[in-house]
Formats: structure tokens, C-alpha cells, sequence
């Protein structure tokens, strides 16, 4: 039969299948419809995802600040320092907090005194502040926060440190410095010391612009006397432009130093070879220059580090009248420096020979 229906209709297999599949489609279970209410709440979800992220993260993720910005510009704020130090102005000292430190009787080995001379009320004596220079100051972190140091005037900041101004360390190696617009935070926390409350009271605005981790001979420096309604410059500064830290006092009329016999001229005692030569250094760096004129001393470029690093010192005997003074640093690198010393009697001191 179906033979021939073939032969009258032509093959109808193909008919026949397409038959199958739709009775087979119809006879299977709808496909549920998605509704409008489903599509968005399926939709809103990356949109409560992305509110959420940037209202939990204060930053703003999509903001240019992100990327570089306006970089610290030194050049108003070194010129108003600058006219500030000409004229006197950028420093207030309050000697009389110095009152209350330790008086020296004895200022040898690596204390010195400072060449500034005052006064302190309710006494007659010619004062000075005593320094101590730091042993291994190129191993160790030799100052800690709150120190109040002595400086070389520096430039390797872009905001100078000044030789006649006392300055107190902020930050020591290590320590993660950001000033941004006067604003000052240390291992990412505020400041909040006495040196900071009296620069509020006083008006007093911080100058410069940091986001920096100190290397392990850097300290973060700021004006310990600043005078009111003044720019005073923040300052990254080498350990060897530091001069050594404040530790105490010393006078004129009691205490014992042959810095105080120069500065004093009463020179007249017998110098060990050391002393002497720690002497000609401060003649130099001080620039009295009441000492006889060396020509091996003004060929050095570096003497107020070697002043510094009088701890890397020894002075050895070659004979009766003569001694060799060694720097030894004890580093792979760093080469020693050495001098010679000499007996001079028509003067009766030691002399550091060409």
C-alpha cells in the first residue's frame, strides 16, 4: 500500500518525521516565562553590588587623584625661609628651658659645647649648651624622636636646616614620612607631640612636601624654637649633618673644656694630640680660625663629618713627637683617612703636619 502511494504522491518519509516532532513538542512540558519583576531584580544586583564596595571603601576608586598629581614646588616657601634666617626671624630660642638640663663640669671625648653664648635668669655665668657627638653614627640609629639636635647647614633637603637654629627629630630610619599641605603624619598616624601643639598655638605653618621612607642615615627635622607666624621648613636630613644632640650645659666659670679655654682665649693648657685636633676642626667649622692656618686642613672638603665621626678615631704613636691620626670604618668600601701629627715646641702644641 504504501508502495503505492509512493508511486502516486512521490516519498513522503520526510512528511511523516516533521509529523512526529511536533506531536512529540507538544506533548513535552511549557517552558515557564521569565517575568518582568525577575529581570530586574536580576539586573539590580551588580548595581547594589558596585553601591555597596564604594560606600564601605572611603577612597574613590574611579578618581584621578589616583594617578600623578601636583608635585611639592620649594621654590616661595625656601624664598620667605631664607629672608626669615637673613633677618633673624626664623627662631625664637627659649633659652631658659635649657635651665633644667644637667650642668657639665667636665665637657671632653665626644661632648663639645656649643659656640653660642647665653644667659639664664637668677645667674651671673656665661652658659652654653653641650653637644654630644654619637658613636657608630653610620650603624646605628644614633636619635629618636623628640631629641633636640644641632645641625650643618644642609642642602640636600629642598628646604635647608640652618647651623644656628636647634631643631628637634620628628622621624627616625625606617619611619614613613607624608607632609602634604602643612599636614604631617608619621607611620601613618598624626603627630601629635608638644612640638606640634606649640606650632598651633603659635601660628606657626609647616613648610614642604614628603611621602617618603626614610633610608637608614636620614631623620626627619623641624625648627624646636620656631618664632610666631612664621614658615618653618620640614627638613630630611643625613646623619652627617647633624652635629650631635642638646644633652645638657656648661659655663664659662665652672667647667672644664678646652673648647671653653678657645672660645675664651685661654688657650694655655697642654692639649693631647686627639684634643687638638678635634680643635682645629671646630676652628675651622666655626670659623673663628684663631688657630695657625693649615694647609692640610683646607684641602679637606669633608671636615665636619670627620668632626662627627670622631668615634671611627684612633690615634697612634709613630715616635716621641709624633702621632698618626686613623679613621677606620670598618666597611667593605670606605676607605680610611689619615693624618699626621707633630710636636711643635716654639709653640708648645701639637701640629697637624702637611
Amino acid at each position: 500500500m504504501k508502495r503505492k502511494l509512493d508511486q502516486m504522491m512521490g516519498d513522503t518519509s520526510e512528511q511523516e518525521r516533521r509529523i512526529k516532532r511536533g506531536v512529540h513538542e507538544k506533548l513535552q512540558t511549557p517552558v515557564r516565562k521569565t517575568s518582568w519583576p525577575v529581570l530586574f531584580v536580576s539586573a539590580a544586583i551588580p548595581a547594589i553590588a558596585l553601591f555597596l564596595f564604594f560606600s564601605l571603601n572611603p577612597l574613590n576608586q574611579l578618581s584621578s587623584d589616583e594617578g600623578p598629581g601636583t608635585p611639592y614646588d620649594p621654590l616661595d616657601d625656601l624664598a620667605q625661609i631664607s629672608a626669615l634666617q637673613k633677618k633673624k626671624q626664623l627662631s625664637d630660642v627659649d633659652y631658659e628651658s635649657f635651665s633644667s638640663m644637667p650642668h657639665y663640669d667636665q665637657v671632653d671625648g665626644l661632648y663639645y659645647v656649643d659656640y653660642e653664648r647665653f644667659a639664664l635668669k637668677g645667674s651671673s655665668y656665661a652658659f652654653h649648651t653641650v653637644i654630644e657627638r654619637k658613636k657608630d653614627l653610620y650603624d646605628d640609629v644614633v636619635y629618636k624622636a623628640g631629641d633636640v639636635v644641632r645641625t650643618m647647614t644642609s642642602t640636600t633637603s629642598h628646604l635647608p636646616t640652618y647651623s644656628d637654629a636647634y631643631y628637634e627629630v620628628l622621624a627616625v630610619p625606617g619611619d614613613r614620612v607624608v607632609l602634604k599641605d602643612g599636614q604631617l603624619r608619621i607611620n601613618g598616624k598624626e603627630v601629635n607631640s608638644e612640638l606640634m601643639k606649640h606650632y598651633e598655638a603659635e601660628s606657626v605653618t609647616i613648610a614642604g612636601g614628603y611621602d617618603q621612607l626614610l633610608n637608614a642615615r636620614e631623620y626627619f627635622l623641624l625648627n624646636h624654637f620656631p618664632a610666631n607666624n612664621t614658615v618653618q621648613g620640614a627638613t630630611i636630613t643625613p646623619v652627617h649633618k647633624i652635629y650631635g644632640q642638646v644633652v645638657g650645659t656648661a659655663t664659662e666659670e665652672q667647667s672644664d673644656s678646652m673648647y671653653l679655654d678657645y672660645l675664651t682665649n685661654r688657650m694655655e693648657t697642654e692639649y693631647t694630640p686627639a684634643q687638638t685636633f678635634d680643635l682645629y676642626m671646630y676652628d675651622k667649622l666655626f670659623g673663628s680660625n684663631k688657630l695657625p692656618q693649615t694647609p692640610e686642613f683646607s684641602q679637606i672638603s669633608r671636615l665636619g663629618e670627620l668632626f662627627l665621626e670622631a668615634s671611627y678615631r684612633q690615634v697612634l704613636p709613630i715616635t716621641d713627637e709624633q702621632v698618626e691620626v686613623r679613621y677606620e670604618y670598618g666597611r667593605e668600601g670606605v676607605a680610611e683617612q689619615v693624618f699626621q701629627m707633630g710636636w711643635d715646641p716654639s709653640v708648645g702644641r701639637w701640629l697637624v703636619e702637611d
